[in-house]
């Protein structure tokens, strides 16, 4: 699948790691989740909850650091704070940052997640960025 590429789905709680790690995510409830396997990675991206969009920084993988890994695909919105379990979105993932990996620990893999939010966040400044010559 070529980039952009979007996926929706409703949001469930996941084991709400992420949020003790400072990087709460929205996990997606996808019951085929088997057909996004070959996309495994983490990603630039963009959030669609109502008609609002936001940017965020996506997961699309197995979690191998966690004891008990899992698929799942899952998105940290910044600087969001509304409770959006049981909610629909739509993830668009529009850049990949780096391929999923394996650390050693939780505070390797959250000193990588804080270099992931800052190449994410730059990405998404430039995408995201108004056309100048249409103001």
């Amino acid at each position: 699948m070529k980039l952009p590429f979007s996926i929706s789905g409703t949001v469930i709680k996941g084991n709400q790691l992420g949020r003790k790690l400072g990087y709460p995510t929205a996990n997606l409830d996808l019951p085929d989740a088997s057909r996004f396997h070959h996309l495994i990675g983490v990603y630039a991206a963009t959030v669609e909850f109502g008609s609002v969009i936001y940017p965020g920084m996506a997961n699309i993988g197995f979690r191998p650091t966690l004891d008990q890994p899992s698929f799942t695909v899952e998105v940290n919105i910044f600087d969001f704070t509304i409770d959006i379990y049981g909610e629909d979105i739509s993830i668009r993932f529009l850049d990949r940052i780096r391929d999923e990996i394996q650390f050693d620990s939780l505070n390797e893999l959250v000193s990588q997640m804080e270099k992931d939010e800052v190449a994410c966040r730059r990405i998404l400044s430039f995408l995201l960025k108004p056309d100048a010559n249409t103001q």
